[in-house]
C-alpha cells in the first residue's frame, strides 16, 4: 500500500508519515517545500521516504504524482497556516484549503483511491458559551469568525458529500492544540513558554494560569490518525482526535518548571491576556481561543483511540527530542 501524505514536511504530516512507515506502509511525501535529509522528524529514519514538491491546489500535479507512485490511499494534512495568515490572504487560503481538499477527494473518486483521511480543525466548533463541557463532533456553533475555521468546515462538508454521493471512503479528523516534535515556534501560550525555556530564558507572566487548552501531544494524535486510517472505513465522516481534557496554563508551567529547574517559569492567576493565536504584525483583532475540550469518545468507540500522554510526560518527551534529536 502506497500512502500519499500531503503536508508531509509539517508537524502533523511528518509524524503521521513516520508512524505509517514504522507500521510497514510505503509513503510518498507531497508538500510545497522539499523534504530535507536533516528533517527533524523524518531525517532520523534509516531511509527518507520519496517526496514530491507541489501545491494541493494544482489538480494536474496531484494526478501525476498519484499515477507515478501508484498511490492507493491518501492522508491529506496540507493546509495554509497559521490561521492569521488565512485572514490576511483569504483567497489564497480558500484555494489551498477548500480547493486543495476538493482535488484530493476528486482524485479519490476518479482514480479508485481506497482510503482518504483529511485534516480538519477544532476551530470548526466555533465559540460556544459553555467552556467546560467537552464538545462532540456535532456541536458546532455558527457563525464562524475566521477564514481558516470556515474553510475547514467546508472541507468536512466536502468529505460528507463525497462519502454520500460518490461512496468515497473518506473521513475527516479534528486535531487540537498539538505540540511536540516537529512543531515550530508560534504565538500560542505553551509554545511561547517552551521555546523560551529551551533557549535558556526565563519566562514570567503576571496572569494566565487559569486559561485552559486541550493540549494534545503529537504522538497521541499521530497514533489516533493511523488507527483511523487502518480501520479501513468509519461510520462517521468526522472524528475529534485530541487529549480530550482541559489543561490549565498553571499545569503547563508546573510541567515546564519540572523539566527546566534552572529557570524562572512562572504564571500568575487569571486569564492569559493578549494574543493567543495570531501574528505580532497582524492588523485585525485576534481574540483568545477560549474553547472547551473535545469529546473523543466517538474515536474511542469506533477505532480504539485512547490518549496516553499527559502534559508532564509530553513536555518531558518534547524537551528530550529537542535536546537530542532522538525521536
Amino acid at each position: 500500500m502506497t500512502v500519499l501524505v500531503t503536508g508531509g514536511t509539517g508537524a502533523i504530516g511528518s509524524n503521521v508519515a513516520r508512524q505509517l512507515i514504522t507500521a510497514g506502509h510505503e509513503v510518498v511525501i507531497f508538500d510545497r517545500v522539499p523534504l530535507s535529509p536533516g528533517h527533524g522528524v523524518l531525517g532520523s529514519l534509516d531511509k527518507l521516504p520519496e517526496s514530491e514538491v507541489g501545491s494541493v491546489a494544482d489538480l494536474a500535479v496531484l494526478i501525476d504524482v498519484v499515477h507515478r507512485h501508484n498511490v492507493d490511499s491518501i492522508v491529506h494534512c496540507a493546509a495554509m497556516l497559521p490561521p492569521h495568515d488565512c485572514d490576511t490572504r483569504p483567497v489564497e487560503a480558500l484555494n489551498v484549503n477548500i480547493i486543495g481538499t476538493a482535488n484530493i477527494l476528486e482524485i479519490a473518486r476518479t482514480h479508485g483511491i481506497g482510503r482518504v483521511l483529511t485534516a480538519s480543525a477544532a476551530g470548526v466548533m466555533g465559540r460556544p458559551s459553555d467552556l467546560v463541557t467537552p464538545r462532540g463532533e456535532d456541536d458546532v456553533s455558527l457563525p464562524l469568525g475566521g477564514i481558516y475555521p470556515l474553510s475547514k468546515l467546508a472541507c468536512e462538508q466536502l468529505v460528507y458529500t463525497y462519502r454520500n454521493l460518490y461512496k468515497v471512503n473518506a473521513t475527516a479528523f479534528r486535531p487540537r492544540n498539538v505540540y511536540g516534535p516537529g512543531a515550530n515556534p508560534r504565538i500560542q501560550p505553551l509554545f511561547e513558554a517552551f521555546f523560551a525555556a529551551v533557549k535558556g530564558e526565563d519566562f514570567v507572566r503576571a496572569s494566565g494560569g487559569a486559561s485552559t487548552f486541550d493540549y494534545t501531544y503529537i504522538k497521541d494524535i499521530t497514533r489516533g490518525i493511523v488507527q483511523l486510517f487502518e480501520a479501513e472505513s468509519s461510520p462517521y465522516h468526522v472524528y475529534n482526535i485530541s487529549r480530550g481534557r482541559a489543561t490549565s496554563m498553571t499545569e503547563v508551567f508546573a510541567a515546564l518548571q519540572k523539566e527546566f529547574p534552572g529557570q524562572r517559569l512562572e504564571v500568575g492567576p487569571g486569564p492569559w491576556e493578549g494574543v493567543v493565536e495570531g501574528g505580532k504584525e497582524f492588523e485585525l483583532t485576534v481574540h483568545p481561543a477560549a474553547m472547551p475540550p473535545q469529546d473523543v469518545s466517538r474515536a474511542g468507540r469506533d477505532f480504539g483511540y485512547q490518549p496516553e500522554w499527559d502534559i508532564d510526560r509530553g513536555i518531558a518527551d518534547w524537551a528530550r527530542w529537542y535536546r537530542t534529536g532522538e525521536y
